[in-house]
């Protein structure tokens, strides 16, 4: 697989002037955002979680999947989406989101047992408070080993370091984390798709920072925990969050949204009024 990661090539060909605001239509001039429906795109999901998860950075055991497509009990009740890079057609980032189940064996989310007990009163509150079907997980975010790469984030599952760099043809070096905005669009659009009001994930610590630098901010975040690598569990109401990220970075309130078009819904509850203890 031959991706060429090359942004200052590929934004010149598409001939796009950009602005330095405009990081939707940068992102789009070389990536698109793809829901996966078929059971082709979401093998592409599955054998991409596999080298990441299981060869990159063995959290599981690639011995239990002899078909090298890392999978678990969570993906049927699971939404699932595809970072695609337009040039190649090959996926180059996967993330899914996790929703309760129809039984009562199903109501629980992967990270929950671990993580959520963990949180001040206020998270474990408005968690608890929200109806469990409009609640999702964000869960096994991943980027292709060949894209870690290309920008120097092998040692990343999700791509993103401190000092992740990115560039493009006119601005030259620049902080700007295409591939997690591009993801964080997926969550949205499945989100909406499925009535989801709220999120709940186990995220790096580095991802987290860089999400905030972008005007993208969960309400509540918790401690530095051991899970799957250092994870810092957070909640956060959906409308809340994307309506934070319209007021301090419009351009990425635009990609992450499609310029209005994925808006999620309004939660009947004000158990997100609490003060907010953000990253």
């Amino acid at each position: 697989m031959d991706t060429r990661f090359d942004l200052h090539h590929e934004t010149r060909k598409t001939k796009i002037t950009q602005s330095v605001e405009d990081v939707g239509a940068i992102f789009n001039s070389v990536f698109s955002v793809e829901l996966a429906t078929s059971p082709e795109e979401i093998n592409e999901i599955f054998e991409l979680r596999y080298q990441v998860y299981c060869i990159d950075r063995p959290f599981e055991d690639p011995n239990c999947f002899a078909d090298k497509r890392e999978h678990d009990a969570y993906d049927p009740r699971s939404a699932h989406a595809l970072v695609r890079h337009r040039a190649s057609g090959d996926g180059v980032a996967a993330v899914r989101i996790v929703m309760s189940g129809n039984t009562p064996e199903q109501a629980y989310f992967p990270m929950e047992g671990s993580c959520v007990h963990q949180m001040d009163r206020h998270a474990q509150n408005a968690f608890a408070g929200e109806p469990r079907e409009r609640i999702a997980e964000i869960s096994r975010m991943a980027v292709s080993r060949e894209f870690r790469r290309r920008f120097n984030e092998d040692r990343s599952t999700s791509g993103i370091s401190d000092f992740a760099s990115y560039s493009d043809w006119e601005n030259g070096k620049r902080a700007l984390p295409y591939i997690s905005l591009g993801l964080f669009a997926a969550i949205l659009q499945m989100s909406v798709k499925h009535a989801i009001t709220h999120w709940t994930a186990a995220m790096e610590p580095a991802l987290l920072r860089m999400l905030k630098r972008f005007g993208v901010e969960f309400d509540h975040v918790g401690p530095v925990l051991e899970y799957h690598g250092r994870r810092r569990p957070a909640f956060t109401e959906a409308a809340s969050m994307i309506e934070g990220a319209k007021k301090r970075r419009p351009d990425v309130w635009s990609l992450v949204t499609d310029n209005g078009r994925h808006m999620p819904a309004q939660s009947t509850t004000d158990c997100m009024t609490a003060e907010k203890d953000v990253a």
